[in-house]
């Protein structure tokens, strides 16, 4: 049997690796439909955080394995998928790096933007997955004192590493100068994450900065808002309540203010794609051509970590590397002159993203 492959449009050179064992078509992850499946018979089907994975999509169609190349699953309800015997496949951790880039410029344009030296100065780091690890082995090299919350892993009685401190969600609020979430979102789980971040943020001291990376409903964005009138916080903001719609408002009080792009970077797509590649080796026992891709990693070469001592050149090498205040700008004018059609700007900014490669 002939396999028929989707590939997100946005899973850069999976389809190229794909081709040569099966017919391969590539679509727009929000526009995809299931009579579009069903027509064209597709067997294995990829996709990006734009495809909601549910019954209404893939009922009745021939799809038997389904991979996101994406660290979060909240998309996919993987419960269907477990009742269907249909193959899940994930890429977790592949763009850690590119949010921990993210996060690590963020910090440095706060710093210089309040013209105050970052050493001993306080992040929490709310979720201690791969993105919150690599976050806290960063902010070492910056000089920071790291509080970490991580309900889970704290009732697995997981080690932490010694240079960071366990505290309660409302104790970071209170004490950090810095606060970054890296968590899934969930809302039927013992530790919720919905609203994680609601009238606590009124805890939050005047001044800091408040980075958003995850999901969008993991923050309440009008106690946000109300957060940065009265108090002056400052804010990095990635995700959004309502994807692809975006809160103006916000995006206009906040310093960085980007489409859902953290992970984007060229390297952490390639890795998400390389998973993907793998998953479909293991699930189909067909090898991929992988000469694309692994020519593509090979162009990573993270810097050494003793340039962690040099704050401005490190600023400046992210600036030029990953441009995010070249997105920052192009979104906040987008929205302000293009007819308001925010789903276009969203959905274009993302699908047009210039390659943009990791440092660190």
């Amino acid at each position: 049997m002939k396999q028929i492959i989707f590939i997100d449009e946005n899973i850069p050179l999976l389809g190229n690796a794909l081709e040569s064992c099966g017919a391969v078509i590539r679509f727009s992850g929000r526009n995809l439909n299931r009579n579009y499946l069903i027509e064209n018979g597709c067997t294995y089907l990829f996709i990006r955080s734009t495809t909601n994975i549910n019954s209404e999509l893939i009922e009745g169609t021939q799809v038997n394995f389904i991979g996101t190349a994406t660290s979060g699953t909240d998309h996919v309800d993987t419960q269907y998928l477990k009742n269907k015997k249909i193959t899940f496949a994930f890429a977790p951790g592949s763009n850690a790096n590119s949010v921990a880039e993210y996060v690590v410029y963020s910090i440095l344009l706060w710093s210089k933007v309040l013209q105050q030296e970052i050493n001993n100065k306080t992040i929490g780091i709310v979720g201690f997955g791969n993105i919150g690890k690599l976050i806290a082995k960063y902010s070492e090299h910056l000089g920071l004192n790291i509080l970490v919350n991580d309900p889970p892993l704290k009732d697995e009685n997981y080690s932490f590493p010694d240079y960071v401190k366990y505290s309660e969600l409302d104790d970071i609020c209170k004490n950090a100068d810095i606060i970054t979430n890296h968590v899934p979102l969930t809302k039927e789980s013992l530790y919720p994450t919905y609203k994680l971040f609601s009238k606590n943020i009124k805890l939050i001291k005047s001044c800091s900065l408040f980075i958003h990376t995850s999901r969008g409903g993991v923050v309440e964005e009008s106690e946000l808002l109300s957060k940065i009138q009265s108090d002056g916080i400052i804010t990095a903001i990635d995700v959004w309540e309502n994807e692809p719609y975006i809160n103006k408002n916000l995006v206009n009080k906040s310093l960085i203010a980007t489409p859902h792009i953290a992970g984007y970077s060229r390297d952490g797509k390639i890795r998400g794609a390389k998973m993907m590649a793998d998953a479909f080796k293991t699930h189909s026992g067909i090898e991929p051509d992988y000469s694309e891709i692994n020519l593509e990693l090979s162009k990573y070469k993270p810097m050494s970590h003793g340039n962690f001592n040099d704050c401005d050149m490190l600023f400046s090498l992210l600036q030029k590397s990953r441009e995010l205040n070249k997105d920052t700008a192009k979104l906040k004018e987008m929205l302000s002159t293009e007819n308001n059609n925010d789903v276009d700007i969203f959905d274009r900014m993302r699908k047009n993203y210039p390659v943009r490669r990791e440092i660190l």
